[in-house]
């Protein structure tokens, strides 16, 4: 009676465990756009991933971001929000993560189902986690181009975003061939990430070797806002003489608040380059490029002097006798004394 009162307690608990995790509950996902009002070509969308977990979430989820082509999906950044919610009787804690998403170009655009993986504990002090992958609904929404704007143009929609340009050093009026000048665009807006601004192109000159650096992005986030930046480099160097000119550069962007299309001029540079001084040649230089300039006469010449040399030398015997004839002869008196 004992033995069989010993088995049934040990049985208990395992009875228990089966009936608390046989069933149960499966993971949940949520997506949705946080954003009521115009959505533009180039703004900041936020998508909204709400991850539901019947325990207590286990290290970062995995995003399976889609490729949409003309979109920009950004996986969250920095630490989701969380919190719980009480569904058919069970609680479930809820992480919410808010991804960034760019629209390249206007229309209806629409965000396939896509997958998230994470793990999850029952109980904070368990030393296995739940592996659980969950899938999303797909997503549709409408950008629109802004008034004014070019459906081809890199456009992005900020209401603060600012560009700078400076030079170290500025081109002067008067360089030398070799001479170097740096030129950085900086660009920094609040909700867009640094990789979301367009490439700066420096373009072609003759003349001038034009040589970009790796763009250097920054971004930064302080409760909640994000404040991307991006930096290009572009070195000229002068490697001939002559007038040059950098054109000038405009930049366009979507302010949506006041509803306009804002642009910041950079103006051109016009600058002369000194060539540098020739070198005087050396004679043996001289000589030489002469010979190469003429070889075609001066080898003509010496064949025609060869030639010339062997007929004197085959003919001097015949021409010694010739000469002999042309002596004058000494014939003797007719009345010798």
């Amino acid at each position: 009676m004992k033995s069989f009162l010993s088995f049934f307690i040990v049985l208990i608990p395992f009875s228990i465990s089966g009936a608390a995790w046989g069933d149960e509950p499966p993971s949940k996902v949520r997506i949705s756009m946080d954003r009521s009002g115009e959505i533009w070509v180039g703004q900041r969308v936020p998508l909204v991933v709400e991850l539901l977990a019947s325990g207590y979430f286990s290290g970062s989820p995995v995003f399976d971001l889609p490729r949409v082509p003309g979109l920009l999906i950004l996986p969250p950044a920095g630490s989701p929000s969380v919190g719980s919610e009480d569904i058919g009787g069970t609680t479930y804690t809820v992480q919410r993560h808010e991804l960034m998403v760019f629209s390249s170009g206007a229309g209806t655009i629409s965000i396939p189902p896509f997958k998230v993986r994470f793990g999850f504990k029952h109980q904070p002090l368990d030393h296995d986690s739940v592996e659980a992958e969950v899938s999303t609904e797909s997503i549709t929404f409408t950008a629109r181009q802004p008034p004014g704007s070019d459906a081809e143009e890199t456009l992005i929609t900020s209401g603060d975003l600012a560009v700078t340009e400076s030079w170290k050093p500025e081109p002067g009026k008067q360089v030398k061939a070799g001479d170097a000048f740096v030129r950085t665009i900086v660009w920094t807006a609040s909700d867009v990430p640094g990789m979301a601004f367009p490439p700066f192109d420096p373009g072609h000159i003759e003349g001038l070797g034009i040589y970009p650096r790796d763009p250097a992005v920054y971004d930064t986030s302080d409760r909640g806002t994000l404040r991307g930046q991006r930096g290009d480099t572009v070195t000229y160097v002068c490697k001939t003489g002559g007038h040059f000119v950098i054109p000038a550069q405009h930049i366009r962007w979507w302010d949506p608040v006041e509803k306009q299309m804002k642009q910041t001029d950079f103006p051109e540079r016009t600058f002369d380059v000194t060539a540098p001084p020739v070198p005087p040649v050396k004679l043996s230089v001289r000589i030489t490029r002469m010979l190469r300039d003429h070889w075609l006469v001066i080898s003509g010449s010496l064949v025609i002097f060869s030639l010339a040399a062997v007929g004197v030398f085959l003919a001097w015997e015949s021409i010694v006798r010739f000469f002999k004839l042309l002596l004058p002869r000494h014939l003797a008196p007719l009345n010798p004394s």
